[in-house]
C-alpha cells in the first residue's frame, strides 16, 4: 500500500470508529431532540415534501434564516427512508466525513501527509465535533464546507486554474447555502488572494467564480438581504442574554471562549 492510500485508510478508519460510537450512542440515547436540532428536523421533513410537490419556491421561502442546503439534504434522504432522525443522522455524518477529507487533503498538500492525518483526527475527535456529529445542526456542515472551500481555493493557485477556480465559485455558493457565517470565514482568504491578482486571465477567473457562487446563494439571499442582519444581532446578543450568558464586551464574556475552546476543542488542536 501506498504511502497515500495508507494515509486515506487511516483518515477513514477513524472516520469509521466515530460513526460506530455515535451509532451506539444514538440507540442508548433515547431522549428527543430539543432546540434546534428537533426544529432543524422539522423543516427537514417539510423540505422533503417540497421536493415531492417540486415546489422550490416553498424551499425558498420556508425559513427566514437558515438556509436550505443541509435541511433539505436530509429531506432527499427522508424520501428515500422516511425516518426524520435517521435523516438528519446520515447527512451530518456525511458532513463529518467530508469534513475530515477536505481537512486531510489541505494539510496534506501544506505540510505533508503525516500532518494531513493529524489534521483530519484532532478535526474529527474534537469534543465539539463528536457533540455535534450526535445532532442535526448546521455547526458540523458549516465547518466542514469551511474546510472544502478552503481546500478548493488553495487549489485555485491564485485563481489562475480556471476549472479550480468554477469549483471555488460552486462551494462558496453552497457554503453560504449552509449558513450565514460561512462569509466571515471564507471572505478573508479569499479577498487576500483576490488582492495578489497580477494577471487578466485570474480576474476573468475570479468574476466568473463570483457570479457562480452568486447564482446559487442570491435565490435565497435576495428577499433576505434587508432582514438577515438584525436577526444575526437579535441571536447574538439579545437571545444570548436571555440564555444567561455575560452580555457583551465584559470581561466575562471576553473570556468566555479562551476558556472554552480548551475544552471543546480537544488537546492537539488546542496544543496547536
Amino acid at each position: 500500500m501506498s504511502g497515500a492510500r495508507r494515509e486515506w485508510a487511516v483518515v477513514g478508519g477513524v472516520f469509521a470508529v466515530i460513526v460506530v460510537v455515535v451509532a451506539i450512542w444514538l440507540a442508548l440515547d433515547r431522549r428527543p431532540p430539543e432546540w434546534d436540532h428537533a426544529n432543524h428536523l422539522e423543516r427537514a421533513v417539510r423540505c422533503a415534501q417540497d421536493l415531492g410537490r417540486g415546489d422550490v419556491r416553498g424551499i425558498l421561502e420556508r425559513s427566514s434564516f437558515y438556509p436550505p442546503l443541509a435541511l433539505c439534504a436530509a429531506g432527499l434522504v427522508y424520501r428515500l427512508a422516511p425516518s426524520d432522525a435517521a435523516a438528519g443522522q446520515t447527512v451530518v455524518l456525511a458532513f463529518l466525513g467530508l469534513g475530515m477529507a477536505a481537512v486531510f487533503a489541505l494539510a496534506r498538500r501544506l505540510a505533508g501527509g503525516s500532518a494531513g492525518v493529524v489534521a483530519a483526527v484532532a478535526f474529527g475527535t474534537a469534543p465539539f465535533v463528536v457533540f455535534s456529529a450526535l445532532r442535526f445542526q448546521l455547526d458540523l456542515p458549516l465547518a466542514a464546507m469551511v474546510a472544502l472551500a478552503l481546500l478548493v481555493l488553495l487549489r485555485a493557485e491564485g485563481f489562475e486554474h480556471c476549472g479550480f477556480t468554477l469549483l471555488t465559485g460552486v462551494v462558496f455558493g453552497l457554503g453560504m447555502l449552509t449558513k450565514p457565517p460561512f462569509a466571515a470565514y471564507l471572505l478573508p482568504p479569499a479577498l487576500w488572494v483576490a488582492a495578489r491578482i497580477r494577471s487578466r486571465r485570474a480576474a476573468l477567473n475570479l468574476g466568473l467564480a463570483t457570479l457562480v457562487a452568486a447564482a446559487l446563494a442570491l435565490p435565497w439571499y435576495g428577499p433576505r438581504l434587508l432582514g438577515l442582519a438584525p436577526q444575526i444581532a437579535t441571536r447574538s446578543f439579545k437571545q444570548a442574554a436571555e440564555s444567561g450568558y455575560p452580555e457583551t464586551f465584559t470581561a466575562a464574556a471576553l473570556l468566555f471562549y479562551p476558556r472554552w475552546l480548551l475544552g471543546q476543542l480537544g488537546v492537539i488542536a488546542a496544543a496547536l
